[in-house]
């Protein structure tokens, strides 16, 4: 092979491997850069704070007994908590914006987009901003702090966008779990009727065993059906309500009427662990919604008879419950008797 025809050969392969560079742009599209938004570690995030523009605030908080708090209030919904963790653990990079996209993607961002900060302990090990969905509906807007390269970020085998997952509603991050005892776990449990004081009655732990008693609204021992009782006791396992309303859904003004008017029934436990939980509960007015609309005579009813307005542990929020799952709850002093 001559000279000339060496240079050549090295002529081609320069000119192709440029062209490579400038067409495919690797430095776009690497794969180490692919988990660069992702949270690997996310055993060791200790809080992740939110916020927008409008100055809404969520700030999540992992406790010692590895549970969340948001914003120093209510336990979170593990379930959304356990999927936002999930989601900063896939989620990766698809491609990044073209850049005559950028400017308009960064202006979203900018107006409407979620800063995300992630925690270890009390360090910042990322933050970054969230927006609402990309053109063909596969991805996500991110953006990290510091940079301007805006890219669609997605997690591999999900259809769909992230955004939902970054909640910036406090309510919906709230917990829906009221109740979740074992019958032997009850220390002390106070069941009271305002309207009906004679169906009210206490249960306590000690008194039980040793007596096989409960106690009436008056304070006096009352014999008890022990076999009932504990198949009654056995109902505070695993009881959620249905989800919180929004203030927008029930307003400020309606929630305090509803706080003044008088309950339907109210209980309070204590476990062995020494918490005590709330719950109160109020006759819903039927709706257009509610399923049943009449009694069995074909009279309209006045009250909806699958669900109830609660609220739990004495927080403001009105919280939904259902019938079919709380009113193995609703027994009846007379009900636990001893025949």
């Amino acid at each position: 092979m001559n000279r000339n025809t060496l240079l050549l050969f090295f002529a081609v392969i320069i000119l192709a491997a440029g062209y490579w560079l400038i067409s495919k742009k690797p430095w776009n599209t690497a794969p180490k850069m692919a988990d660069e938004f992702a949270v690997k570690d996310t055993a060791s995030v200790s809080k992740i704070f939110m916020a927008n523009k409008n100055g809404i605030k969520i700030l999540l908080e992992r406790q010692s007994d590895n549970t969340w708090r948001v914003n120093n209030k209510d336990i979170v919904d593990e379930i959304k908590i356990k999927l936002l963790l999930g989601t900063l653990h896939d989620m990766q990079i698809q491609h990044p914006i073209q850049a005559s996209m950028r400017t308009t993607a960064i202006g979203m961002l900018a107006s409407t987009g979620i800063k995300t900060e992630i925690y270890a302990g009390e360090k910042c090990i990322k933050t970054i901003y969230v927006g609402g969905e990309t053109p063909e509906r596969t991805g996500t807007f991110m953006v990290l702090e510091g940079s301007e390269d805006v890219y669609s970020i997605h997690i591999p085998g999900f259809v769909g966008y992230l955004t939902p997952r970054f909640i910036l509603n406090e309510i919906k991050w709230i917990t829906k779990f009221v109740f979740n005892e074992d019958h032997n776990t009850i220390v002390n449990l106070k069941v009271h009727y305002p309207s009906k004081p004679r169906a009210s009655f206490v249960y306590n732990q000690d008194i039980f065993k040793s007596t096989g008693s409960l106690k009436n609204n008056e304070g006096n021992l009352v014999r008890a059906d022990t076999q009932m009782v504990k198949f009654y006791l056995s109902g505070y396992k695993n009881l959620y309500v249905e989800g919180y309303y929004d203030d927008f859904v029930f307003l400020p003004n309606e929630r305090d009427s509803l706080h003044k008017r008088t309950p339907f029934c109210e209980i309070e436990l204590s476990n062995q662990s020494g918490q005590t939980q709330y719950l109160t509960v109020y006759d819903k007015p039927l709706g257009e919604r509610s399923r049943q609309q009449f009694d069995e005579k074909g009279n309209l009813l006045k009250i909806d008879p699958e669900k109830y307005f609660a609220v739990v542990n004495k927080r403001k929020n009105i919280a939904s419950i259902q019938e079919y799952n709380f009113g193995r709850l609703f027994k009846e002093l007379p009900d636990l008797m001893k025949k």
